[in-house]
């Protein structure tokens, strides 16, 4: 399977039906929830780390309303396929952005800006497969000016 997946999930949380508009979604999809958007898009390199995240559990074509989603806390830990450099121990800690919906970019070099989207624990199941954390937040942009 591409895309993301659940390894552990501490908090068990359950799967729930979330609204789309207009996008192809393939099971293993990274989504978004962008505040004041109303519907879940599809994660890309510009998706921030304070946005709300959740995992596709189902496909859905561009007709669909509803997809079935693991809604993410931060505290489980995903295996997600990686491009750029093969995945590396070295890499451990690491703060990355999303190359799409379904890879990580793995640069070799820490990520400080608001897209990083992903912290690296270590090497998945082959070397184009990195584990780690998603950056989940509750919408709110902790960098905004009032």
């Amino acid at each position: 399977m591409a895309g993301f997946s659940i390894l552990k999930d501490i908090n068990d949380s359950p799967a729930k039906k979330v609204p789309i508009s207009a996008i192809t979604v393939t099971t293993g999809d990274l989504l978004e929830l962008v505040i004041d958007a109303g519907v879940w898009t599809a994660a890309t390199g510009t998706s921030a780390h304070f946005n709300r995240k959740a995992i596709a559990l189902e496909d859905a074509t561009t007709s669909g309303t509803f997809v079935l989603v693991q809604e993410l806390t931060g505290t489980e830990t995903v295996e997600v396929d990686c491009t750029s450099a093969q995945a590396s121990a070295a890499d451990n800690g690491q703060l990355m952005i999303l190359t799409d919906k379904a890879t990580v970019s793995n640069t070799g070099t820490n990520v400080t800006n608001e897209y990083v989207a992903f912290i690296q624990d270590g090497v998945g199941r082959s070397t184009s497969h990195i584990v780690g954390r998603v950056l989940v937040g509750n919408g709110v942009n902790p960098d905004a000016t009032t």
